[in-house]
């Protein structure tokens, strides 16, 4: 569901008239984002012993990172409604939360999305979507004319990542993959 509602946003934010977005956009966001906090927990828990270094660090990163952004997109939706929340930006978050969790976010991203391809036990397919989609996402910040655009193709990538890997996950094969992964790891 996360991946949904992150790809929806950005199609609903680029068509939408604000410059801080809309409310229902912006409100995906904050959803998306309290939901990717136990994606991440399931998906770490998925790949279990196997994710070695890569995927620790990714787990711990893509946490503090997605809480860090779920405040500041808190605080978005109320300027998405017309509040000026500039100085909650500028004297009242601090700088932490707004410059090292976006960036924090990103590189776990990537990191799982590594780790996803590496370990093998999650579709690989699905693991590189995040990587992509998480740096065409962060590209945007460097096209500022076509950044609008951009977000909206780097969301959806992602959003198609986890969508994958969270269908997996519920389907037949994953459950079953799963199962047998908890029992090997039981008797070694």
């Amino acid at each position: 569901m996360s991946g949904l509602f992150l790809g929806i946003r950005h199609v609903i934010n680029l068509i939408g008239e604000a410059d801080d977005g809309t409310v229902f956009g912006q409100s995906l966001v904050l959803f998306g984002h309290l939901g990717l906090s136990l994606a991440f927990i399931g998906l770490f828990e998925a790949q279990g012993k196997r994710n070695g270094l890569l995927g620790n660090l990714g787990m711990l990163l893509s946490l503090i990172g997605t809480t860090c952004v779920t405040a500041v997109v808190f605080v978005e939706i109320a300027g998405a409604s017309g509040v000026n929340v500039r100085p909650i930006f500028d004297e009242g978050v601090p700088s932490i939360i707004y410059t090292v969790g976006p960036l924090f976010f990103v590189l776990g991203m990537i990191l799982v999305g590594i780790s996803v391809m590496k370990e093998g036990v999650l579709p690989r397919m699905g693991g590189l979507s995040l990587i992509v989609g998480t740096l065409v996402f962060a590209l945007a910040t460097f096209i500022p004319y076509a950044e609008g655009i951009i977000t909206v193709i780097g969301g959806a990538i992602t959003g198609i990542g986890f969508v994958w890997l969270g269908g997996y996950l519920l389907s037949a094969n994953g459950k079953r993959e799963l199962t047998n992964q908890t029992k090997m790891s039981a008797i070694i």
